[in-house]
């Protein structure tokens, strides 16, 4: 759907981050810390609510660029408003769940609210299967749970 080839290997670039980030916190949380104790659930939490700011950073990106590119009618920068202009022209496969995720997103970067990882892992592969559904990936990227 972006026709700009080097912003879509961008996107899909930085995709392909936010899976290995996302696999690095899940292998790294699932050790014991040695001297300094066990991980915490929350730190656990706290790091899943990072990978999903990165995920949100990475759709953000994906529909500026089509923005950008007159997909849709350009609007105000805020997430939520571009979201909601797009619906019309992008077929979203789950907008109601992406709506809700980015309001829980809100909730973390702007008052350090913490979500439960498995709340996060269902966003962004949320998120994912709508890259997906817009053609700038071409497979979901596995993550284990």
């Amino acid at each position: 759907m972006i026709q700009d080839k080097t912003k879509l290997q961008e996107y899909q670039d930085e995709w392909k981050g936010v899976r290995g980030f996302q696999a690095k916190v899940q292998r790294h949380l699932n050790v014991p810390w040695g001297i300094f104790g066990s991980n915490t659930h929350e730190l656990r939490n706290i790091s899943h609510n990072l990978v999903l700011l990165f995920a949100f950073s990475v759709l953000e990106g994906v529909l500026k660029q089509l923005q950008d590119e007159g997909k849709f009618k350009r609007t105000r920068n805020r997430l939520g408003e571009i979201m909601a202009a797009s619906k019309s022209a992008i077929q979203w496969l789950d907008y109601d769940m992406i709506d809700k995720a980015r309001e829980d997103r809100n909730g973390i970067a702007h008052r350090q609210t913490i979500i439960e990882r498995k709340k996060c892992w269902e966003y962004i592969d949320a998120i994912e299967s709508e890259l997906v559904g817009w053609q700038i990936l071409s497979t979901p990227i596995p993550f284990k749970h």
